[in-house]
């Protein structure tokens, strides 16, 4: 399986890297992590998502709005 594989309906890694829309910091965390063993940067990056979704649902359960 090479780097740009596609599952389901995501964009590779180089349309993303390519895509004016992609933030600079994504594309920045891409560039990086391709330099990493791969499993590492791939459990580091669910680790994020899992860090950044608990933050998201805390402000949004303590959010005003809702």
């Amino acid at each position: 399986m090479s780097d740009d594989a596609r599952d389901d309906d995501l964009p590779t890694i180089g349309e993303i890297l390519d895509d004016p829309a992609a933030s600079f910091w994504l594309k920045a965390a891409l560039r990086s992590a391709l330099s990493r063993d791969p499993l590492d940067a791939a459990n580091d990056a669910d680790l994020l998502a899992q860090v950044w979704g608990l933050r998201l649902r805390s402000i949004l359960k303590h959010s005003t709005l809702l």
